[in-house]
């Protein structure tokens, strides 16, 4: 969804200075890795955002406020079941929320078999090639 032009130019020292500010802070986000061997191949990030740190004025979501600030893998360890354990390991059967590319529909039906859905908010990333996006949230699970 984002051109290979503004993939390219990806600046190393500016996603060190985002992980740096999720993660050296008093209340520090939460993330874990999933490794094939020595190589970190994804990781999934949650974090608490309280209701007046809201994403540019939208509402809080009713889901509360954990939040799955991240999910990635390498495309070579998609289908795997990684995603799943990534995801079952940061959320357990919280209620959460997160915000997905509006066009990723492989990640949004991913995200629906945990029991996310559309809440109907919606943003637009003016730093990311005004990639659009929606928030989704899950009520809290039943236990497996």
């Amino acid at each position: 969804m984002l051109s290979d032009a503004f993939l390219a130019a990806a600046d190393r020292e500016g996603r060190l200075a985002l992980w740096r500010h999720l993660l050296d802070r008093p209340d520090p986000a939460d993330a874990w890795v999933a490794c094939d061997g020595d190589t970190v191949v994804g990781f999934a990030g949650t974090r608490s955002v309280p209701p007046q740190d809201s994403q540019d004025g939208h509402p809080p979501p009713e889901s509360g406020p954990l939040e799955l600030w991240g999910l990635y893998l390498l495309a070579s360890h998609q289908g795997l079941g990684l995603g799943r354990q990534l995801i079952v390991t940061a959320l357990g059967s919280r209620a959460a929320s997160l915000w997905v590319a509006a066009e990723n529909s492989r990640a949004i039906g991913f995200y629906r078999r945990f029991g996310f859905e559309p809440d109907g908010v919606e943003d637009t990333l003016a730093d990311w090639e005004d990639l659009p996006e929606i928030r989704m949230v899950r009520p809290a699970q039943p236990a497996a």
